[in-house]
């Protein structure tokens, strides 16, 4: 089939429903509910744009296989040009929507091409996971396929693993095995998009714990396989808005879900890791491969976000005539300080890309790293700078409504203008953009879900530094111990190829109390 287009997804997705319950009932045509034809035509744009004439070299390359153009998140880049290419790619369609929605089709694209990369490793414990997870990826390229993933277990009793909660299959684990399959029970979250999604991805993440081998399960089947079930949070952005008042969120409102197993069937054919002894070492020695680009698609989000954020800053600023005071010329360039760090180090992924000992090319993926993990603070600081800039006039804003109001509009006229040259209509929409972009229900849970966004940001931080190569540091220290005998090192050309890493120093702490670790496994292949 290769490349879809919008049309294309529409007609699967309401041929291939989910049971997603939404304020207690089941909705029985998603695509037409008012909560989600927003966030559908936003999909439906994502998939139109990789046809556009002007992006259709970027979007899209020759599948390897059958010789359709497929999306070229799914490429392997096999020289500079192919790691430039996915770049583009992933920035022009995080710009689409401003970077403000994490799971379009291109984030799961791009991790599907991990399982490919990780394939091996999977098919050490069975030779046919190892090729489920390559075949999946085919399949996935192939038809263009919109996913989501659901990674987390619910919050319910953080304090204890998933074998000594007070129900075994409160976490999504493994009951037992049949003739067809594996049946699973329990739930999982975060499953952003569920709704709309045509497959559904599962496994682990932040590590399974010991004695958790039951819960190590890393799948994918339809979103709308028999048994599993999606209960929907309430909308940030409900059907009658205007768009006017509410410019981003009743585009871009991204659903989550609490995804419900009740005896699930998953078939060997979908099955990575399968819950059996020894499937957590397999869960927890499988890190993302750089390859795959995850990161420089998510680092396009961040970027298309933060440039938004300084364009809002800079505007609502000239709307009201405050960008000559010094206090707030200072709070507009600090933000561009942020903004060209990361932008730096967002390309110098591909800059200082390197070729693989098989022929495979990585992104640098030092800088790109270090500012996703900063995303969080960075836009909590933007969010920040913007109300301190626009103070009491978020709540001095009209809404449409007034605006068509014909008795009104004159007063609105002269008394709601901006600055010379800024009429009224003009800083009010720019006021109703900054607060629906940082202060309204949708702008707050971006803000959560950036900081968020891979898990807990201070044991990502705490896993970088005890996973990262510190002997070159080292060795800076040694030279200043030594004193001036001691030979300056040869600044390098290019950035040397990635040497395979060093053992972590020791594993994180305090990821679970120690009283909490069970002795045997509450839940078995029985």
């Amino acid at each position: 089939m290769g490349a879809r287009t919008g049309q294309d997804y529409l007609d699967s997705i309401r041929k291939n429903q989910p049971e997603v319950y939404f304020n207690g009932v089941r909705i029985e045509d998603i695509t037409t509910h008012p909560a989600f034809t927003g966030p559908i035509e936003t999909i439906m744009d994502q998939y139109d744009l990789q046809h556009d004439p002007r992006m259709r070299d970027i979007c899209l390359y020759e599948s390897p296989t059958t010789g359709d153009l497929v999306s070229t998140s799914f490429m392997v880049a096999k020289s500079r040009e192919d790691v430039v290419k996915k770049r583009r790619h992933f920035k022009v369609r995080a710009d689409q929507h401003f970077g403000l929605m994490g799971r379009v089709p291109d984030f799961m694209n791009a991790f599907v091409l991990a399982w490919n990369f990780q394939a091996d490793h999977y098919a050490k414990t069975n030779a046919k996971y190892g090729e489920n997870a390559r075949r999946y990826y085919e399949y996935c390229r192939e038809n263009d396929l919109f996913l989501t993933h659901v990674l987390v277990n619910p919050q319910i009793d953080r304090s204890r693993t998933s074998a000594n909660q007070e129900d075994p299959y409160l976490h999504l684990g493994r009951v037992r095995e049949t003739e067809d399959g594996i049946i699973v029970r329990g739930a999982k979250m975060l499953g952003t998009m569920a709704a709309l999604t045509e497959e559904l991805l599962v496994t682990p993440f932040g590590g399974v714990a010991p004695g958790d081998d039951a819960y190590a399960l890393v799948f994918a089947i339809p979103s709308n396989t028999k048994g599993v079930k999606f209960i929907c949070r309430e909308s940030f952005s409900p059907g009658d808005r205007a768009h006017f008042d509410h410019p981003l969120s009743t585009r871009f409102e991204e659903m989550d879900c609490v995804a419900v197993f009740d005896d699930v069937l998953v078939p060997w054919d979908r099955i990575v890791v399968d819950g059996s002894p020894g499937s957590a070492a397999v869960v927890n020695g499988s890190p993302l491969d750089p390859r795959s680009s995850v990161i420089v698609q998510t680092s396009s989000r961040q970027l298309a976000s933060l440039e938004l954020l300084c364009g809002v800053a800079q505007r609502v600023s000239e709307a009201i005539g405050i960008t000559g005071f010094l206090h707030i010329q200072e709070k507009l360039g600090q933000m561009l300080v942020q903004l060209e760090q990361v932008k730096t180090a967002y390309f110098a992924a591909d800059a200082m890309a390197v070729e693989g000992p098989d022929g495979d090319w990585i992104p640098y993926m030092g800088g790109v790293m270090a500012s996703h993990f900063q995303a969080g603070a960075i836009h909590t600081q933007f969010v920040d700078i913007i109300h301190t800039l626009a103070g009491g006039g978020f709540f001095y804003a009209p809404s449409k409504g007034d605006f068509d109001n014909v008795e009104l509009r004159g007063y609105i006229d002269k008394y709601v203008r901006g600055a010379p040259g800024h009429s009224a209509e003009e800083r009010v929409s720019l006021f109703k953009l900054a607060w629906d972009l940082t202060g309204d229900a949708f702008g707050q849970r971006v803000r959560q879900y950036v900081k968020f966004y891979s898990g807990d940001p201070v044991r990502n931080v705490a896993g970088l530094y005890l996973g990262y190569d510190k002997r070159e540091l080292s060795k800076v220290v040694d030279r200043a111990l030594t004193g001036r005998s001691a030979p300056v090192p040869v600044a390098p050309a290019t950035i040397a190829p990635p040497a395979p890493p060093p053992e972590a120093e020791k594993a994180l702490t305090l990821s679970y109390p120690a009283a909490s670790h069970p002795t045997a496994p509450a839940v078995g292949r029985g």
